[in-house]
């Protein structure tokens, strides 16, 4: 309720169920990359994530357009044993998904990112290099989906891997899912850093 309440007041007191899915996507897709840039233009250490991230769009919207030149919808072309090219326009939000409430947890989770936001600008927190490198992944491909559903109204996908997958990518999901895995990875680390910085105090306290 409270969560369905500040997207509701957000949008002018318009329910989120009453929102139509593609102007949910949109917003959602928006307030996500807002976030993300905030995060990178002040914590970042440089501004190579600026490059990454018009690089990956760049790449993603050049590679959709020889997709809808050269390859027609729904037609399917074998690259390889495990690789098809498979032209697919998307109306999905995203992974063929239709969540209703994906504007009301968007706004949840960005708010939250907010409020840590407050709290770590005034030290001297600095992202490490995978963290802003996953940043600059995930900005570089919303920016490419949305970009999509602004020109077209539709995602095209057209990557399919497997003998008989049940999902189709473009660059811009695998630039998104390769951050998630970063992001993944850098969590690992700081687990096993913190593991390790309670070791040592715990030998100097035995000392």
């Amino acid at each position: 309720m409270i969560i369905a309440s500040l997207s509701a007041s957000a949008l002018g007191g318009v329910a989120v169920g009453d929102v139509p899915l593609r102007l949910q996507s949109l917003v959602a897709t928006a307030l996500i990359i807002g976030v993300l840039v905030l995060y990178l233009s002040r914590f970042s250490p440089g501004r190579l994530w600026i490059a990454v991230t018009l690089g990956i769009c760049a790449l993603d919207q050049f590679s959709k357009f020889l997709v809808r030149r050269y390859l027609g919808a729904g037609s399917v072309q074998d690259v390889g044993g495990w690789l098809r090219l498979s032209y697919l326009s998307n109306p999905a939000q995203g992974f063929g998904s239709t969540f209703a409430g994906l504007l009301a947890v968007t706004v949840a989770l960005v708010g939250m990112l907010l409020l840590l936001y407050r709290r770590l600008t005034p030290t001297s927190y600095r992202m490490g290099r995978l963290a802003a490198l996953a940043g600059a992944l995930m900005v570089g491909g919303y920016l490419g989906i949305m970009l999509d559903r602004l020109r077209l109204g539709f995602v095209v996908d057209f990557l399919e891997f497997g003998p008989a997958s049940e999902f189709v990518y473009n660059l811009a999901d695998l630039a998104v899912l390769f951050a998630v895995a970063l992001l993944v990875l850098r969590a690992l680390q700081m687990v096993r850093q913190l593991k390790l910085a309670r070791l040592s105090l715990r030998d100097r306290v035995i000392k």
